[in-house]
């Protein structure tokens, strides 16, 4: 039987390794935490840049009924909402003047872009419809 010195003399360090443990898990989880908000945050500034720049395109196309003046309205106002974002689709449907588009944006991320089973999540894709407004 050992002598209590003795277990003690085996348990040296201990504390010391399971502080490192617990700081890792720790930097792991604000790694997880900050590229959740930043996926979440970038994915309610494309919908509200998708939702906007629809209404805008069909505003201006009501005013105008120029396609091309409608789509760059749309392309202006994902620019001036979201930087960094693209218009993927634009759709209008000339009877009823509604427009369709579509707003990709990648999220920032430590972590999440790097691995291949996340990296799906980073990228933020919206489509919104909108008509022309009625007064």
């Amino acid at each position: 039987m050992r002598s209590l010195a003795e277990r003690a003399r085996d348990e040296r360090g201990l504390m010391g390794k399971i502080a490192i443990l617990w700081l890792a898990l720790l930097v792991l989880f604000v790694v997880a935490a900050i590229d959740t908000g930043s996926i979440l945050y970038t994915r309610y500034k494309v919908a509200d840049a998708a939702d906007e720049a629809s209404f805008e395109a069909a505003t201006v196309y009501k005013d105008t009924r120029n396609q091309q003046v409608a789509l760059q309205a749309a392309l202006t106002k994902v620019k001036e909402l979201t930087p960094g974002a693209h218009l993927a689709a634009f759709k209008l449907d000339a009877k009823t003047g509604e427009v369709t588009v579509t707003v990709t944006k990648e999220a920032w991320s430590l972590l999440a872009a790097r691995l291949p089973f996340t990296e799906e999540y980073v990228k933020a894709t919206e489509t919104a419809t909108n008509g022309p407004p009625v007064l």
